[in-house]
């Protein structure tokens, strides 16, 4: 048992995944590499001359969530291959807390056009990831961030208990739409975006001096 799994299950919490044979334990993923060109189409997004302005302008990772069990929860919509990673049009927020309400609109638009529910804002979640944006915007670039550590951790601490926990996308970008559009054209990050498996959003959002900092959490429904 590693320390992750050692962590839910002192916490009570269940440690679950998909398998051909029905739920199976698994731990949390350390997060991916700084983010890499994916070979689907619509990378580098529009407007971006090359893959490495694209990454100039943007670095994300994300981290993986536990995946409740598939008859839990409701299939994505066939449609979602074709959901558009461009943000409506709106007037650039100026303080955290709309730039939050901002990308939680963009991504519930993305949800609705995937025939997905939309993300329920959780408090609490709103709280961690605020907390976890301000570290991001001070450094370093990790989802392992010093004195917060990783997202289930705060979660857990935090006492929230789900189907699925521990699920992040972080960014730091010049623009809310730079940032947005990156994201979705990351399938990872886009996954996080429009999973049917997880229910609920919270979102940090603190200047860096360059743009935003940006911690997005995403949890499944309430055990």
């Amino acid at each position: 048992m590693n320390y992750f799994t050692a962590l839910l299950v002192s916490a009570g919490l269940p440690v679950l995944g998909l398998n051909a044979t029905g739920p199976a334990p698994i731990p949390p993923t350390a997060p991916t590499p700084p983010l890499a060109a994916p070979a689907a189409s619509g990378w580098p997004p529009a407007g971006v001359a090359s893959e490495a302005a694209a990454l100039a302008t943007i670095r994300a990772v994300t981290t993986a969530a536990q995946a409740a069990p598939t008859s839990a929860l409701p299939a994505p919509n066939a449609a979602s291959g074709t959901v558009s990673p461009n943000p409506a049009p709106s007037a650039a927020p100026t303080t955290p807390a709309d730039a939050a309400e901002t990308l939680i609109a963009w991504t519930n638009q993305a949800r609705a056009q995937a025939g997905l529910p939309p993300y329920t804002v959780n408090s609490t979640l709103m709280a961690l990831a605020q907390a976890r944006a301000q570290a991001l915007a001070q450094g370093p670039f990790t989802s392992d961030l010093p004195g917060l550590g990783w997202p289930i951790q705060m979660e857990t601490a935090a006492g929230i208990q789900a189907q699925a926990m521990g699920a992040e996308n972080i960014a730091v970008a010049p623009t809310l739409a730079e940032a947005f559009q990156l994201l979705m054209a990351s399938p990872p990050h886009r996954a996080n975006l429009l999973s049917p498996y997880e229910t609920q959003i919270g979102v940090g959002v603190a200047p860096d001096g360059n743009g935003w900092a940006i911690s997005e959490l995403f949890i499944g429904p309430n055990l």
